[in-house]
């Protein structure tokens, strides 16, 4: 009994997967560091996970350390944090000298939820299907995570960006495309289905 435990135990407690678990515990310190205005270590927090995420990625492919709890683990770890930096930096009374526009948080995050909800609609319709990221979707988290570290490190050097604001508008209407295109492909597979 024993050892099937240490079995199972082994098959979860991957060295992927426990990069995957240290990310997640990245997000509370992440959200001190700020709430401290220790803008620094936050940067430096925020870089650390994105190297976690690189890392636990390459670990899997090659030492063929995927698993099932590994793939809901891992983007549950990066909305987590990126959903925790967009909700902080646009709040006004943090009083940062570069804020994420309240726009920009709200379609991210409705993003997320709306393709969330798409999902688990065509599940229970049509049964059990993988959600492939798409060029777009890659593109769209790439750009939220340059526009975050964008405000963290003039917030670190105390620089008031205004050229930010073209930031916000191309991470903006990517992520708009990219979930309406998420709604195009997945009715297309949808309907190819019945």
């Amino acid at each position: 009994m024993s050892t099937r435990v240490e079995q199972y135990r082994a098959a979860i407690l991957t060295t992927a997967n426990q990069l995957t678990i240290l990310r997640i515990v990245f997000v509370p310190v992440f959200i001190s560091l700020l709430a401290y205005g220790e803008i620094g270590w936050a940067l430096g927090t925020f870089v650390a996970a994105g190297i976690t995420d690189v890392l636990d990625g390459i670990i899997a492919r090659r030492f063929g350390q995927k698993t099932s709890i590994g793939a809901v683990l891992d983007p549950l770890a990066d909305k987590l944090l990126m959903t925790a930096s967009l909700l902080i930096l646009s709040l006004p009374q943090m009083e940062f000298h570069n804020t994420i526009p309240r726009w920009l948080m709200i379609l991210v995050i409705f993003r997320d939820v709306f393709i969330l909800l798409v999902s688990l609609i065509i599940v229970l319709m049509v049964g059990w299907r993988v959600f492939t990221p798409s060029p777009y979707g890659k593109a769209s988290t790439a750009l939220q995570v340059f526009t975050v570290l964008a405000i963290l490190y003039s917030d670190w050097k105390h620089v008031a960006v205004p050229e930010l604001n073209i930031l916000f508008y191309i991470t903006g209407a990517i992520t708009a495309f990219s979930g309406l295109h998420y709604l195009a492909r997945s009715l297309r597979q949808w309907h190819f289905s019945e």
